[in-house]
């Protein structure tokens, strides 16, 4: 006789039981040493304000979301280029961008007042010349932005087609999380 002992084909991911065997499978998710599921620290916000009528619900919103995270707000409008015909070239606007965009500083920094915002929540008051989604997704790096609070007209159809939406946009390209918030649901 063979004195070898017998080969088993056991598996060790089996385990054996008084009379039934079960089989488990290794957990692809194993508890590491910090199991606690961490919640994402928001710091700063980006708040991009088109001084739409949804404009001071959207930052009302933003500035109660930033006093409970203790985090805080960055208030943003983009002044975006004006088409021009091809005569008016030989004029430079420059001049109206730069009055458009002290106007905008201005419109902001009234908004923010008007709403009751206490200065030391607003860290800082941009206004940015360009394409808006490009400007706030490139804001959004350029300052480490951890949250950008949007808002969505929740345009359809013809109007989306025609407008676009610069929201949508900004989902796409931020290097953030993004919050979009549908204002004006009268």
């Amino acid at each position: 006789m063979n004195s070898r002992p017998a080969k088993t084909n056991e598996n060790p991911d089996v385990k054996k039981t008084k009379s039934k065997t079960k089989a488990t499978r290794p957990d692809p998710n194993p508890p590491s040493a910090s199991s606690k599921v961490s919640s994402p620290e928001f710091k700063s916000i980006l708040v991009p304000l088109d001084f739409s009528s949804g404009s001071s619900e959207l930052l009302a919103y933003a500035a109660t979301f930033a006093r409970k995270v203790q985090a805080k707000l960055t208030l943003l409008h983009v002044v975006e280029p004006v088409a021009t015909p091809d005569f008016a070239k030989s004029f430079p606007l420059a001049m109206e961008s730069d009055e458009r965009m002290a106007g905008s500083k201005r419109q902001l920094e009234r908004l923010a007042n008007d709403q009751g915002i206490q200065p030391d929540l607003v860290e800082r008051i941009l206004v940015r010349f360009g394409r808006g989604y490009n400007e706030i997704a490139g804001a959004a790096h350029t300052l480490k932005s951890d949250l950008i609070i949007i808002s969505t007209h929740g345009f359809t159809g013809l109007k989306h087609a025609l407008l676009g939406s610069t929201t949508e946009r900004v989902v796409r390209h931020a290097p953030c999380a993004v919050l979009v918030l549908r204002t004006n649901l009268k």
